[in-house]
């Protein structure tokens, strides 16, 4: 026994004049297939469209450069702040000053002593301003070797920070690439798409969040419908097996394995909306199912 089915908004509206019996298999004709993901990939920043490095039904791969804008000035800028930091790099690494310093420091120590010793031999051999003179120059060379101490550490920060600048400068950079999505499937594998519209061309300006191209992924699609709640109760078809079946010019009949991953606990007008979800597969390279597509959805019940 089959199910009635309507197309009703896009929906494949499922009916049937007897209740379910267990074990029964119910089918749902004329489902349109719908994209599981698709995506508006937009410019990150605004400028002009350098490079547009895919075609429409190219299928492209998670994190494939799609297209460019414009980097010249945020390239210019990290060069810049590249610089910055190999000066400021050298900078914190020299430590001469520091040695210098401590080196000064520890001969006008000596010689401070010496001339406090030479007076305590003979008194008056050395004068006392001169004697001051030397302490000062030792407590001077202290705190030029402290200086020089400090000096280094705010390199290491100006390095740090110019650090910081490149690392802007590459997101800058990066901001204006334009990639596909990472979309995974349940183990983590990263999954293909497809271009299937070019809405920007080369020249052109871009601003932010204005989409470039759109893209579907092709591996999983879905079917949406609605179900006769006076009939069926969605614990009955939640999480059930469903089989998608095709028939194609020269391929004739092709049947897919998916299953129905949602059901909406809200019924309205006596009707609950569901969605199953369909593996894809290629031939020749070439993806079988097609976003659109009408097919016949049977649903395997307990």
């Amino acid at each position: 026994m089959r199910l009635l089915i309507f197309v009703l908004g896009g929906l494949c509206l499922v009916f049937s004049p007897l209740p379910l019996q267990a074990g029964m298999r119910r089918s749902s004709r004329n489902c349109a297939l719908a994209p599981d993901e698709e995506a508006q990939i937009p410019a990150q920043e605004a400028g002009v469209l350098t490079k547009i490095l895919v075609h429409e039904g190219e299928q492209v791969s998670a994190k494939q450069l799609l297209a460019q804008i414009d980097d010249v000035i945020p390239r210019m800028q990290r060069e810049v702040a590249y610089f910055k930091f190999q000066a400021a790099t050298k900078k914190s690494e020299d430590d001469i000053d520091i040695r210098f310093a401590k080196m000064a420091a520890e001969v006008a120590k000596f010689d401070y002593q010496e001339s406090k010793d030479a007076n305590k031999k003979v008194q008056g051999t050395v004068t006392q301003s001169d004697v001051l003179r030397r302490l000062l120059d030792w407590h001077k060379m202290q705190l030029m070797a402290e200086k020089a101490e400090k000096d280094q550490m705010v390199a290491k920060m100006e390095a740090k920070m110019a650090e910081a600048e490149m690392r802007t400068g590459d997101a800058n950079i990066e901001r204006r690439q334009i990639v596909a999505p990472s979309w995974f499937d349940r183990d983590g594998h990263p999954l293909d798409a497809v271009v299937v519209e070019l809405t920007q061309h080369v020249g052109q300006w871009v601003q932010i969040g204005e989409p470039v191209m759109r893209l579907v992924r092709m591996d999983r699609l879905r079917v949406n419908g609605v179900v006769d709640a006076k009939l069926y109760r969605p614990s009955e078809i939640q999480d059930r097996p469903v089989e998608i079946a095709v028939t194609l010019p020269r391929l004739g009949r092709q049947t897919f394995s998916g299953k129905v991953v949602y059901v909406k606990p809200v019924i309205e007008s006596d009707l609950f909306q569901v969605r199953a979800e369909v593996e894809n597969r290629k031939q020749n390279g070439v993806w079988i199912l097609n976003p659109g597509m009408n097919v016949e959805m049977t649903i395997q019940l307990k």
